[in-house]
């Protein structure tokens, strides 16, 4: 008989599988998409997707890691604290890539572009990527996982990212205000920043996530 921790754990890692599967979709997407029509915000939704991507892999392995070894993983186990460690890696990088980005827009005073393939791919990512947040929120609750709660921390900057996105596509293209872009992605960066400084410390000290992150309850 399977106990419920093997079973969440199974659970966690199917849900990272089909998570990677659908990052890796819309980070070629928005890669696509952003080329054709030189889009600076999907540029940057690409680039958080390929982020989050790296973040989900990380939590294949972990996962992988403790099924197969069968050796109970807590939030001071060498394996979920390096994967912490480079998970609040992931979210500097972000953070530094959409403060250089927005920084860019702001001063070429530019709008994201309408793409039908852009739209497409933030709407879906609007859709799927909050529900598989809070999923791995939840897996990452039961299981005690700092990991796995940042790793849904990318995933929720990355719905927001999608939200803002669609937002700053309609306002840029029926408004013209070219700024509604550049402001989202700052607004962003406060969540990503705080993120990444909780998945520091849960890697220094091995203590889980200090806070409930009830603020990204939709």
């Amino acid at each position: 008989m399977e106990t419920f921790r093997e079973k969440r754990l199974r659970g966690a890692f199917e849900l990272e599988l089909l998570s990677v599967g659908w990052i890796m979709t819309e980070a070629i997407l928005s890669a696509v998409a952003a080329y054709r029509v030189g889009s600076l915000s999907l540029s940057a939704f690409s680039v958080d997707s390929a982020v989050e991507l790296m973040s989900g892999m990380l939590l294949v392995a972990r996962l992988f890691i403790e099924i197969q070894s069968g050796e109970q993983m807590d939030a001071k186990h060498a394996v979920e604290r390096w994967t912490s460690g480079f998970i609040a890696l992931c979210l500097f990088v972000l953070a530094a890539y959409i403060s250089l980005k927005s920084g860019q827009a702001l001063r070429l005073r530019q709008g994201p572009e309408l793409s039908v393939l852009g739209l497409a791919v933030a709407l879906g990512s609007s859709v799927i990527t909050p529900w598989m947040a809070v999923q791995k929120l939840r897996y990452g609750r039961e299981l005690g996982s700092p990991s796995l709660i940042g790793d849904a921390m990318c995933s929720f900057t990355c719905a927001y990212m999608s939200w803002t996105l669609l937002a700053g596509l309609v306002a840029n293209d029926v408004f013209h205000w070219w700024w509604v872009d550049s402001i989202a992605a700052a607004g962003i960066l406060y969540f990503v920043l705080r993120e990444g400084f909780e998945s520091f410390e849960s890697f220094k000290s091995g203590e889980p996530h200090v806070h409930e992150h009830h603020h990204h309850r939709h």
